[in-house]
């Protein structure tokens, strides 16, 4: 396929969202006198939103994060003394993605996609305890709708955070503990879902078991589309049944260490080369993966059909925290993949949403319209969105590892042009972040 422009269709949009704002400010006898007349009725609903508003169901963990930013690792028997004091946020896979997700949908960059979302809503379990009260409280703050059960301990993550990696220790509490028990499901599959994440597939064992059903009965009954990132397993054993589900799944989200490990790709060094990465997706596919997202760090993402390539590269920039990154990139690829089904629109904002969230503490501070605009902005500097073509299969070794490096070189990748409506829209965007 050709690379696809998206451009933004300011006259046919613009009326919608100005009805958008005013009806948000009527009373319900408004709203209920507006739908009594019959013509209006089906453009109101599909317009303004009244009525099944299109729904991502984010389901997984939520942690009550402590972050302590570190240069090293501490040592055993030591007390290692820090610049930044420490601080608690509400966290974890699925709360974060939630959070990024409600902020985007509170932008105007749907108005041009065909298949707009409104609303997110995170499903998940809370601790009973003060730990609990507060992830729910910072939840309500960042915007997001919660359904979750009240019960037990909180799960709370103690995050080690230095300038180019992370480190984790956590209390799995109600992480852990999370159930098909604990969802609302007819609020889970309620009429208007149209896609549904599960975040923190490893992290949320107690819940493994109800996935494939879940997802059968979002697929049967509303048409959702399913994405899952299984994160790392902590056992090492990577298994879970996740291999069984990727013929089900529609986009598998994961890193590039995650991705390897799933498909029993061995990795060489910290970080996986070129030619490991399309043996990872490769094998991915053959287990029935329809379409594999890997981020690459600093460096972007590539995404992967069997038949196509796509990539999308980062430009570096100062790092405050990496915690959450990959939670935002998630976040920006469903907002983009989900309102469009464009893989290459969804490498965009997820690679924008990334980049923004290293300049902010914690995962679940909303990131604002204005600094995913100038990451877009910088990404586009770099290089713009490329597809690409898919590699050919090498032989291990220097030589397979040359040929990863030229099938991700200049020559090899075609132009597109998605992100340059990043400067059209940011005034708008500061305008709806204010409001």
């Amino acid at each position: 396929a050709d690379s696809r422009s998206v451009e933004p269709r300011r006259s046919e949009s613009r009326p919608t969202l100005e009805l958008d704002s005013r009806l948000a400010h009527t009373s319900a006898p408004q709203h209920r006198m507006l739908l009594s007349f019959a013509p209006f009725r089906a453009l109101a609903t599909s317009l303004l939103g009244l009525g099944s508003p299109s729904t991502v169901q984010v389901v997984g963990d939520a942690y009550l994060d402590i972050i302590a930013k570190i240069d090293e690792l501490p040592q055993w028997d030591g007390d290692t003394a820090i610049r930044s004091p420490i601080e608690t946020v509400a966290g974890g896979s699925a709360l974060n993605t939630a959070v990024q997700l409600s902020a985007l949908c509170r932008t105007r960059r749907q108005r041009d996609q065909p298949r707009p979302f409104r609303r997110c809503v995170l499903h998940s379990r809370v601790g009973s305890d003060l730990y609990g009260e507060l992830v729910a409280a910072k939840t309500r703050e960042a915007g997001v709708t919660l359904s979750a059960r009240r019960e037990g301990g909180q799960g709370v993550c103690i995050c080690l955070s230095g300038r180019r990696d992370r480190a984790f220790v956590s209390f799995k509490g109600s992480v852990a503990d999370l159930s098909e028990a604990d969802l609302d499901v007819g609020r889970l599959l309620a009429p208007g879902t149209s896609h549904l994440h599960f975040s923190a597939y490893y992290d949320c064992s107690g819940l493994q078991p109800a996935v494939p059903r879940l997802m059968a009965r979002a697929k049967a009954e509303r048409g959702a589309s399913v994405s899952i990132v299984p994160q790392t397993d902590a056992t090492g054993a990577w298994e879970g049944g996740l291999l069984e589900l990727l013929p089900h799944t529609d986009v598998l989200l994961c890193n590039q260490r995650e991705a390897a490990s799933i498909a029993g790709v061995a990795i060489a060094g910290r970080r996986a080369t070129w030619y490991e990465i399309s043996e990872a997706v490769r094998r991915l596919h053959a287990r029935g993966a329809p379409l594999v997202v890997v981020t690459l760090g600093p460096d972007g993402a590539v995404a992967a059909t069997e038949q196509q390539w796509w990539f999308q590269p980062n430009q570096e920039r100062a790092v405050k925290d990496t915690t959450g990154c990959g939670d935002a990139f998630a976040a920006g690829f469903l907002f983009g993949w989900c309102g469009s089904r464009d893989v290459q629109r969804g490498l965009v904002y997820g690679c924008a949403c990334g980049a923004a969230a290293v300049g902010i503490t914690g995962g679940s501070e909303p990131l604002s319209a204005t600094s995913v605009n100038a990451c877009m902005r910088r990404n586009e500097g770099v290089q713009r969105a490329r597809e690409v073509r898919t590699p050919r299969t090498a032989a291990a070794g220097a030589s397979a590892e040359a040929e990863g490096e030229a099938f991700f070189s200049e020559e090899n990748l075609s132009d597109g042009r998605v992100c340059a409506e990043a400067d059209e829209d940011e005034d708008e965007d500061e305008d709806e972040d204010e409001d």
